[in-house]
């Protein structure tokens, strides 16, 4: 869930324009590896099942479907069996073939579908790159905000360039070849 919902981020930051930086509806379309699998790796893990808590510790590899996160640590709380948060602390990377987002922390609140990433954010997307401090994403109504302490983030986007068919004009025309008269019919 935490690497649809910070796909989820990158798309809602390459979504918006210079313009602004609180985005309406950036996630149509997401959603489509909620399905798959999760998988974990980590060089540790220790499981609290009274705690109700799940936390991987080390070079942390979390994959679904096309989506990928990197951290140093991933904490997950379920209650009665159902994952209520997750908290990715330290160097955090989340990259799909849409892009990337980085920051310092991420923190998933399942119940409110709020997806938090902070420290040093940087989204990117091709050439096109956002910046700011910390990023908040409501996933139920579809808001991402990207701020800054300083009160200004940060964005670069290049247009990408459409290739398209050179038109002629009539003097540039290809000379059309005579047509031949029809031969009579035979009898």
């Amino acid at each position: 869930m935490i690497i649809k919902a910070a796909l989820a981020i990158l798309v809602a930051t390459i979504a918006a324009n210079a313009a602004g930086s609180s985005v309406s509806n950036p996630f149509s379309g997401m959603g489509g590896d909620s399905d798959k699998p999760i998988a974990i790796q980590a060089d540790t893990t220790v499981a609290d099942i009274n705690g109700e808590t799940a936390t991987y510790k080390g070079n942390v590899h979390v994959v679904q479907g096309d989506l990928r996160l990197r951290s140093d640590t991933l904490a997950i709380r379920a209650q009665k069996g159902t994952i209520s948060r997750i908290e990715a602390n330290g160097n955090v990377v989340v990259a799909s073939a849409q892009g990337q987002a980085t920051g310092a922390n991420a923190v998933y609140d399942v119940s409110k579908r709020i997806v938090t990433l902070t420290g040093k954010v940087v989204l990117t997307n091709g050439q096109n790159v956002m910046r700011g401090s910390s990023l908040v994403v409501n996933l139920a109504s579809g808001q991402a905000n990207l701020t800054s302490p300083t009160g200004r983030v940060e964005g670069l986007f290049v247009p990408t360039k459409q290739l398209t068919a050179p038109t002629l004009t009539n003097a540039q025309e290809p000379a059309k070849k005579p047509v031949a008269p029809a031969a009579p019919a035979k009898p």
